[in-house]
Order: structure tokens, then sequence, then C-alpha cells
């Protein structure tokens, strides 16, 4: 299993909730909840471009390895065969919500891609959360080789710590896709209210196959498609506060 753990996932979540008061108790909803969403060309409005995704793509080639796909509208989700074994191809996606500045506390969210169809039947996915310095962030990039993040580096220069993408080992939320689907996946509501209160934390997530022993893939619509329905979507419910 890829990825490393500085601290722990119930760690992560009492500090992001200390941030928030100190309140260690999930807030409810209630009527004055504010459920807040965004979309690239949708919500919270049509001129929001919050959205920043890329495929990260495992090949037997190093190039390859470190070739960016920032700039397409859509790609493969999962694990390919290549030459003579599989190779991971995972999603990175963050999206901006500095726009909320009025949040006591979160209540849910969930983040939504498209996937359609699953080959040969089904694929069960997993999302992560990125692990990187607040001084650091990925660079989303505009396609091709070392010009952006791809599975050996974060911007086409400097490397993952390893590759594939620095995340932790706590899985957030599994989903299984059998059809022409939406996934949707909860994100911890302290997670999340750290993002709102410290931007510089939001690195995103890392979405990839929870089966890299075959062939298990689908194709994943990004923030580029034509069709503004299928782009990714963050849903957030929180409660107005200072």
């Amino acid at each position: 299993m890829r990825g490393i753990l500085l601290v722990s996932a119930v760690s992560l979540c009492l500090a992001a909730l200390a941030g928030c008061g100190g309140d260690e108790t999930a807030p409810t909803s209630g009527s004055d909840t504010i459920r807040a969403a965004f979309q690239d060309g949708v919500a919270p409005s049509a001129s929001y471009n919050g959205t920043k995704d890329a495929v990260l793509k495992d090949d037997p080639d190093a190039a390859v390895a470190n070739m960016n796909f920032g700039a397409a509208p859509s790609d493969t989700l999962g694990s390919v065969p290549l030459s003579t074994a599989f190779y991971e191809r995972r999603l990175i996606i963050r999206m901006d919500i500095s726009s909320i500045t009025d949040c006591s506390a979160v209540v849910s969210a969930r983040l939504s891609i498209r996937v359609t169809p699953p080959t040969p039947d089904s694929i069960t996915l997993e999302a992560r959360l990125i692990n990187m310095p607040t001084w650091k962030q990925w660079t989303e990039g505009f396609g091709g080789p070392a010009n952006g993040v791809s599975w050996s580096t974060i911007d086409g220069t400097a490397p993952w710590t390893l590759a594939g993408g620095d995340f932790f080992s706590s899985v957030l939320d599994e989903q299984t896709v059998s059809s022409d689907s939406v996934a949707t996946f909860s994100l911890s509501p302290a997670i999340v209210m750290e993002w709102i209160r410290h931007p510089s934390t939001n690195h995103g997530i890392i979405i990839r196959t929870t089966d890299v022993s075959r062939a298990r893939f689908a194709l994943v619509f990004q923030r580029e498609y034509g069709g503004a329905a299928r782009r990714p979507r963050l849903e957030i419910a929180y409660l107005p506060g200072g």
C-alpha cells in the first residue's frame, strides 16, 4: 500500500476540530444550515473555475510516468494491463472553497465524480487525503512531458516522496461503481473545516482503485469536459458563524 502517514487520521481530525473551537462532537444540521456546491461552470456560479484535476499514470516507461494529463477532458481511472503487468491510473483533485468565509462548523461534505463504464464489470474506488506540507502545492499542468503533476512529480520537476502521490494511509471513503454512474465520496467534516480555516492545507484528495492485481478501469470525466453536469462536484453543508 503506497502512501505515508506522518500523523494518525484520528489526530488529524481532532486537531482540525480543535481549530473550530475545541468541540469534538460532530455538529448537526439545522434550519440555518447553508448548503454550498462547487462545480466548474455551474456552482456557486457559472464563472467558478476553482477545480484542479489530473490523472496520474504509472507506466513501464519512465517518460510516460512523468507525463502530465492535466488538460484532458476525460481519462482512464483504475488498473490497466501494459506489457506483462498492471499499472495504475489515479485521479488527483482539489477544489478551491475559499469563498466560504462565514463557517462555524461543517456538517457534511461529499465529492462526486462521474465514471463510465467500468471494465470489465465493476470497479471499487477509494478516496485518500493528500499528505503534503502547507508550503507545497501540486500543479495541474496543461499536458505534456514534465509539465505539471504526474505519477513521478508534483509539478514536472519536484518528486513525490513516493511515486503515485503522497497520501495518508486512512481511507476517507470507498465506492463501488458497476455502470455509467456517479461515485460519491463522503469527506470528513473536520478535514473540510480545516481547509476552510486554513486554505494552504487544502491539497485535495487522490482517488484510486482498490484492486491493482487485474484489469479494472473506467473513464472519469474531469473539469475540462464539455458537459458541465459531468464535471466533479463538491457539496458542503455548514453552519454559519463568525
